[in-house]
């Protein structure tokens, strides 16, 4: 009776559990790892497919033919919609396209301008797509040109935008990974607009396109340029440098950086490393002209140091640090500007305002936002601390002005 007990459910589980029932085999599959958006001149959307060749990326598995092979080959196709697009696409390849594993939807200047909103519906519909698919505007270019360049280090330009853009957040602190629901989330927030990086080639622009780009010392390359703004679902200009990093402070977002500071009459002279860095926003709502106050609050390490300085001193540090607070809150009030040029609330500043009165909000700032952003006050309130200067106390300047004791 017992085993018979047992045997009941593993009976049903076997019944129920009957394998996968939309399995494809990998021969069957045309695997897309980036796809590009433009528009054609009579309107319609001009879809490129970075098609990865699974036999030269993978190793272990060996082409029929032999030989060397491309990496990657890229499909374009004409369609009213998307979806049309992609279906109108299967005239050229033998294989069904396979979207799992696409890492970044680029977007032309052209489409941007224009609305991204029929570009981004698709996508975010579709369940084969994964939610983490960054995107991107072609900046300067195509989407076409930036899918088809050839990279010098990694084998797929999708792979290694992927990897850019988490070096450059990490390192760099002018870029944000952007994935399909990050910039939809901006959208439906209250307020809220998307801010999505730009991409752009630089180099020998007709070599980048062609496998020459692997042989050459000096090939062309893919790189992150500034981040675009939005309003309404279309492109209106672009921040850039400090401009973008200040969003970033703002955000919240800045895990690391290097920023150069003046000292005793040297440009430049000090690199401070930012390690981390704390944001808090408030904002006053009494007056019919919101206020919002921002408190940065970076923790430091001094990197590089040309100047006669004496780090020993504690009132050395303390003005590092006072000077370095106040180039992060120059980029911050830059940021602030910037957004309020293009009356787009990249920041979230509206946001913040649903959550600290959404009475307020609802019945006042929001039917009047667009008139009422770009007066907002903005206070910036900067506090640094340098933790560390290295395995040096003092430069060497500074002890070469000393002289021997």
């Amino acid at each position: 009776m017992k085993i018979l007990k047992c045997f009941i459910p593993f009976s049903i589980c076997l019944v129920l559990l009957t394998g996968c029932w939309d399995q494809h085999e990998l021969d069957e599959l045309s695997i897309v790892m980036g796809i590009g958006i433009n528009k054609a001149k009579n309107g319609d959307l001009l879809v490129s497919y970075q098609i990865v060749n699974p036999t030269e990326v993978a190793p272990g598995i060996t082409g029929a033919g032999g030989g060397k092979q491309p990496v990657f080959t890229v499909y374009e196709s004409r369609g009213k919609n998307l979806m049309e697009a992609t279906r109108n696409a299967s005239r050229q390849t033998s294989r069904r396209l396979f979207f799992a594993h696409a890492r970044m939807l680029v977007l032309s200047e052209k489409l941007s301008k224009d609305s991204i909103y029929q570009s981004l519906d698709m996508i975010s519909r579709d369940p084969e797509v994964r939610s983490t698919i960054q995107v991107l505007i072609a900046r300067g270019t195509t989407p076409s040109k930036i899918l088809r360049t050839f990279s010098a280090i990694d084998k797929v330009t999708s792979d290694e935008v992927a990897a850019i853009l988490k070096i450059t957040e990490e390192n760099w602190g002018e870029n944000l990974q952007q994935d399909i629901n990050e910039v939809l989330q901006s959208i439906i927030n209250e307020g809220g607009e998307p801010l999505i990086n730009g991409l752009e080639i630089v180099g020998d622009k007709e070599l980048a396109v062609t496998a020459k780009n692997y042989e050459v010392g000096d090939p062309a390359r893919i790189r992150l340029t500034g981040m675009g703004v939005f309003k309404d679902g279309k492109l209106k200009g672009w921040v850039d440098g400090p401009e973008a990093r200040g969003v970033l402070w703002i955000k919240g977002k800045i895990k690391s950086s290097a920023i150069s500071i003046g000292c005793k009459g040297y440009k430049g002279a000090v690199n401070v490393e930012v390690v981390r860095s704390k944001t808090s926003l408030s904002a006053s709502t009494k007056g019919d002209i919101p206020e919002i106050k921002v408190d940065v609050f970076p923790e430091t390490n001094i990197a590089e140091v040309n100047c006669p300085v004496n780090l020993e001193k504690e009132s050395e540090i303390y003005k590092l640090e006072a000077t370095f607070d106040k180039v992060i809150e120059k980029e911050i009030v830059k940021a602030v500007k910037a957004s309020q040029k293009y009356n787009s609330d990249v920041i979230g500043f509206g946001e913040l305002l649903y959550r600290e009165n959404p009475n307020k909000w609802l019945n006042v700032y929001k039917k009047n936002y667009a008139a009422i952003y770009p007066q907002i006050k903005v206070k910036v309130h900067v506090d640094s601390r340098i933790r560390r200067s290295g395995i040096r106390t003092s430069p060497f300047l500074f002890e070469k002005k000393e002289g021997p004791s």
